[in-house]
């Protein structure tokens, strides 16, 4: 008779889960999924070369685009004065090296620079049509920069009026007006008042140089406006004087103003005693 072995194992008890360390997890996880970790860390791998690349390539670009910078500076300022037809070739040649930059290096810190120059050679080059193209394409471009944008405007505006369009000009000085970095207000409110004046409208004319004397009395064109009012408006001129006349004449008549102790008598010596 045979004889079975009783099982004191008892199948109903729970079974206590064996803790694991946080290290452990990690390795179990890393075991579990293999190629789902090796995945990631290829990935990773792959974005950081991708990255490094496009630094340099980054880079490469901005010093290929200044290395044409300063070669298309250095045709459009060697200029021979005494040889027109040269002079006229090398502004040609510069505006032409300026696009080429927009073209090939659009987004390098270059190219801001190359769009104010590719303006400033073509209205050299007396194709005002194409200058205005340029500076309209730059105020849309770099619309942040207010402080190059307002010089830009104030060239636009110059471009307009060589180009025979009046109206057009002045909508561009107006909006430099409206710029609050604007540093050549001066300047702009000087070439409205030109532009009245070669208008004939003389009123417009003398409010504007009025405004540049009264706004920025420190500007070297003030004095300049000064002049222009006393021609375009003498009378005014001359009411202006009087009046500064009779200020002075007052403040002499008037004499300096007594200071506290003054109408006391000075003692003398033998007072003292």
């Amino acid at each position: 008779m045979g004889y079975k072995i009783k099982d004191h194992f008892d199948k109903t008890a729970p079974v206590e889960p064996v803790a694991l360390s946080s290290k452990e997890q990690f390795l179990f996880f890393v075991e579990e999924h293999r190629g789902l970790v090796w995945g990631g860390i290829l990935l990773i791998v792959v974005l950081i070369g991708g990255l490094i690349t496009f630094n340099w390539l980054s880079k490469q670009k901005q010093q290929e685009a200044w290395e044409l910078q300063g070669q298309a500076q250095q045709v459009y300022l060697d200029r021979p004065l005494d040889d027109p037809e040269k002079s006229k070739k090398n502004i040609q040649q510069a505006s032409g090296m300026f696009q080429d930059i927009l073209d090939q290096y659009p987004s390098t810190p270059s190219a801001k620079v190359s769009a104010f120059l590719l303006g400033n050679s073509l209205v050299e080059a007396e194709d005002y049509q194409g200058a205005i193209t340029a500076y309209t394409s730059f105020v849309q471009e770099y619309s942040q920069d207010q402080i190059l944008v307002a010089l830009v405007q104030q060239r636009l505006g110059l471009a307009h009026l060589q180009n025979g369009n009046g109206d057009q000009a002045l909508s561009a000085f107006e909006a430099v007006l409206a710029i609050p970095q604007a540093l050549n207000k001066d300047q702009v409110i000087f070439e409205l008042a030109k532009v009245a004046e070669s208008n004939e409208n003389m009123d417009d004319a003398v409010k504007r140089y009025k405004q540049l004397i009264q706004e920025f009395p420190l500007s070297p064109l003030s004095t300049e406006a000064n002049l222009r009012v006393k021609v375009l408006a003498p009378e005014e001129a001359t009411e202006s004087n009087e009046l500064e006349n009779e200020t002075e004449g007052e403040e002499r008549i008037e004499g300096p103003k007594k200071q506290d102790g003054d109408n006391e008598p000075i003692q003398k010596e033998g007072d003292k005693e």
